[in-house]
């Protein structure tokens, strides 16, 4: 029995070898980052974190996303080769699967931008403090004509998408949307990365460690913004060199995975960042500590000795103990004077000396008397 013609009968890609390569590591690469993605998410709900509910809730509805993305893009995968095997059948089912993988991937990548767009407008109304009125103003007005521009756009492919019969070799109108939504997406990573850069380090305390955790967090955005960027371009590129092929799945099938884990990773680090604010400082001092009481001077260290006892013969100068904090290698010695007038004796103005024998006698009657009383 024969099968009824399909309508991709005559549309089937020219290059089999280069559409199947395409398709099979598109899919593998794609695979490969949903299980770091799905590592992470459990990594993310399994902690004890204090992020609020709707923050939860977004990252969980992009990790459904996600999951739904991989789904769509396995029946693709599948329906594409059974196609190519002869199975006419399938041909509507693999444009399907398109359509839905293309919807999939534009909900997740609005998701994941409007998420960043929200930080940077929170930011910026939170450290007005720290930056000029104007500045604050143009960065809220910069995310709100981000995200109008993400979000037209964003619809603009989906109505086209939804008109589409074939999975190759578009017609000259929804190549111009391939390009729009590609294109735009890249410089709209691009924009949100270089306005959270700024922003981040217009922001900046002048603390050593806050000065730390700023510049962590400015290496990822761009890191993250150029990766995400990057793969749109090589989209446009991929479609552009072989048109006639489905070249450009293989990345395609990946660009949503680095958008869910880029939101994964920055909500995992958050915790270890917090952490390195939270580290305190050691200061390491000297081990000589001095006490100065009413009727006795100590020296608290293993190297110390009182000096002032009667028997042992005095170490230091006259009315003068040595600055523990004076460097070793200093050409100059510099002291730290200490009266030792008796606090018991109204009105006295007698400073003892630890090398007079009368000074000596007259601290240790003034001890002794303090021990009577």
């Amino acid at each position: 029995m024969t099968s009824p013609a399909s309508p991709l009968g005559e549309g089937l890609p020219a290059d089999l070898d280069t559409t199947l390569a395409a398709a099979f590591f598109g899919f593998s690469a794609g695979a490969i980052l949903f299980g770091i993605g799905i590592r992470q998410a459990y990594e993310y709900y399994t902690t004890t974190n204090k992020d609020s509910l709707g923050k939860k809730l977004i990252i969980g509805i992009a990790c459904v996303l996600d999951t739904l993305h991989l789904a769509f893009s396995m029946n693709l995968v599948y329906n594409l080769v059974i196609n190519m095997l002869g199975y006419t059948e399938a041909g509507m089912r693999l444009v399907w699967s398109l359509k839905a993988l293309g919807s999939t991937q534009v909900v997740l990548i609005i998701l994941v931008q409007g998420f960043y767009l929200s930080q940077i407008w929170r930011v910026s109304a939170r450290a007005n403090l720290l930056l000029e009125k104007w500045f604050s103003i143009a960065i809220q007005t910069f995310v709100v004509f981000i995200g109008v521009f993400a979000l037209a756009v964003g619809v603009i492919f989906l109505t086209r998408l939804q008109t589409i019969d074939v999975v190759h070799s578009f017609d000259l109108g929804f190549e111009y949307i391939v390009y729009l939504g590609f294109g735009a997406t890249a410089i709209i990573d691009c924009s949100i990365a270089g306005a959270m850069c700024l922003l981040l380090h217009k922001s900046s305390s002048g603390t050593i460690k806050v000065q730390g955790v700023l510049e962590t967090l400015i290496q990822y955005f761009i890191g993250s913004g150029l990766l995400t960027s990057f793969a749109s371009i090589l989209c446009i590129i991929l479609y552009v060199a072989q048109p006639n092929t489905l070249l450009y799945l293989g990345m395609e099938l990946s660009v949503p995975r680095l958008y869910a884990n880029s939101l994964l990773a920055i909500a995992n680090g958050r915790q270890g960042l917090l952490n390195r604010l939270d580290e305190s400082i050691d200061l390491h001092l000297p081990s000589g500590v001095f006490f100065v009481e009413p009727d006795r001077v100590s020296l608290v260290g293993a190297h110390l000795k009182d000096t002032y006892s009667p028997e042992r013969e005095p170490k230091y100068p006259e009315h003068m103990v040595t600055d523990p904090f004076a460097s070793p290698t200093s050409t100059r010695q510099r002291y730290i004077g200490i009266p030792l007038s008796d606090p018991f004796s109204p009105g006295s103005e007698t400073k003892y000396s630890p090398t007079d024998s009368e000074g000596s006698k007259s601290l240790s009657r003034a001890s002794s008397r303090s021990h009577t009383v």
